[in-house]
């Protein structure tokens, strides 16, 4: 609240507290002039300053709280990515294939946290979201645990499981708590910096796992204390499940905004109110989502098996690449995204799909990226290659979420979201991993072509995706509209 509208209000109560009826007296006539008492100021306090403006909290608790989802973003995708690190010492203890690891990164992961997502979307727009992540991160940091507690396939598939029921829980209510605390005109950033800690968490997950490994590397068995004897893998299982327990807690300091709905909305949401505003919309829906959905397949494709591009085409040591490709992602990756953001809140102030030409703009780029990097022997120009990947890779994943929240009404965010991530997860992070390993183990029938296959992969999910974003331009223009019209 500005200062000058916080002295209006004090002011009648000031002027009533010094001159009381009861009390009160004209001066004596041959008195001197007196001059006239102002009015009592309130002092400034805390309370004042973190009074919400037009519903939306000051700028700076909006900020917190976005660092801290930032943080639980980053963890979610250090548990999720860290088995990326790990494909040679599981296949070894384990005996599996490329395939069978491939079914851990995206089957296992995705079956409950896609449907998961739907009803609990649901559940955030009628709920207090913190207690949802809260809940949440605790679940898929003992199951992260788990996985290393794990000594049979089948075991560590059921803690994957239990690992993506956890995280089904926190994009719906992430989105949907950044897109009620930020303005729209500082939304699109907010929300492409919070995505971008996808990147921060892939490559923490890389660059920690390479820590891991580098330290064990000489031990096949490490001694935990607690958890006690377990294998090197299972040991940085354990470790990066550990943090989360630290942070359920934090998500309680952070506010719960205020939701955003039309004035005309009810309080009450139903499954019919989505229902009938899906349908309405349901060209701008589909097209959107899907191209959004072939870009993260393109960059789950590649994530998945860059890794052991390095140790297997570039012979590098995995705590090596762990290190070195995880720092290259997370500043590429991040870089990415926050500019993005910028980029798509100017370019969108000028034209409601902005950021789908944003989109459309950074294909070429990407492919050349990609392409680049898979084809060269230089492993030094395969790590620039694929840190531009990554750069143009982040553009468009950190873009998605953003043009959801932007044809939704703020009533409905939590399930559109959900929606979002359901798709995408059961299609993107099922199918790409998996189509890489399969053209590896039944096309090349060579474990040494894998970057040939993550190349196969990912040019086609790129072109349909910018495809499907050229249709949606105008059915995602005209949603806008109508949303603006009766915000």
């Amino acid at each position: 609240m500005s200062l000058s509208a916080h002295r209006t209000n004090a002011e009648p109560r000031d002027r009533v507290s010094q001159t009381p009826p009861a009390v009160a007296a004209a001066p004596p006539t041959n008195a001197a002039p007196q001059h006239r008492t102002q009015p009592r100021r309130r002092p400034l306090t805390t309370a004042t300053i973190h009074r919400p403006q037009d519903g939306y909290p000051p700028l700076t608790v909006a900020c917190y709280l976005v660092g801290v989802l930032i943080i639980a973003n980053i963890l979610s995708f250090v548990d999720r990515q860290i088995l990326a690190l790990l494909v040679g010492p599981i296949r070894r203890d384990l005996a599996i294939t490329d395939t069978d690891i491939s079914v851990l990164h995206g089957f296992a992961f995705t079956i409950l946290y896609s449907f998961l997502g739907l009803p609990l979307g649901r559940f955030v727009d009628r709920h207090n979201r913190r207690l949802v992540i809260v809940a949440g991160v605790a679940i898929w940091s003992v199951m992260t645990i788990a996985c290393g507690l794990a000594t049979s396939y089948w075991e560590l598939f059921a803690a994957r499981v239990g690992v993506g029921i956890g995280e089904a829980t926190l994009a719906p209510a992430a989105y949907s708590l950044i897109s009620d605390a930020f303005r729209p005109e500082r939304r699109g950033t907010a929300l492409s910096v919070y995505t971008s800690g996808i990147y921060l968490g892939i490559g923490a997950a890389l660059t920690l796992g390479g820590l891991v490994i580098a330290m064990t590397n000489q031990m096949p068995e490490v001694t935990l204390p607690v958890f006690g004897t377990v294998r090197s893998w299972q040991a940085a299982f354990i470790l990066v499940g550990l943090p989360g327990l630290i942070l359920a807690p934090l998500i309680l300091t952070i506010i719960e905004p205020a939701r955003r709905r039309p004035a005309t909305a009810s309080a009450d949401v139903t499954p019919e109110d989505a229902w009938r505003y899906l349908k309405t919309n349901g060209r701008a829906f589909f097209l959107t989502i899907l191209a959004y959905d072939c870009f993260a397949l393109a960059a789950y494709a590649a994530g998945s098996w860059v890794p052991t591009v390095f140790v297997r085409v570039h012979h590098w040591p995995m705590a090596q690449t762990g290190l070195y490709y995880g720092l290259t992602l997370m500043v590429m990756g991040c870089a990415g995204g926050a500019l993005a953001g910028i980029f798509g809140d100017r370019m969108t102030g000028r034209s409601l799909d902005g950021r789908l030409r944003l989109s459309l703009y950074s294909i070429p780029l990407w492919i050349v990226a990609i392409a680049t990097a898979t084809l060269t022997g230089d492993p030094m120009i395969a790590l620039v290659g694929f840190g531009f990947s990554g750069f143009f890779s982040s553009v468009s994943n950190c873009i998605g979420p953003t043009v959801v929240q932007e044809m939704t009404p703020g009533r409905l965010r939590g399930q559109a979201t959900a929606l979002y991530f359901f798709t995408q997860n059961l299609f993107s992070l099922t199918l790409g991993p998996m189509a890489v390993a399969l053209v590896t183990d039944k096309v090349f029938h060579d474990d040494n072509a894998v970057a040939l296959s993550v190349l196969v992969v990912v040019i086609p999910a790129i072109l349909l995706g910018g495809l499907f974003t050229l249709m949606a331009r105008q059915p995602f223009t005209a949603t806008r509209q109508a949303l603006e019209g009766t915000a």
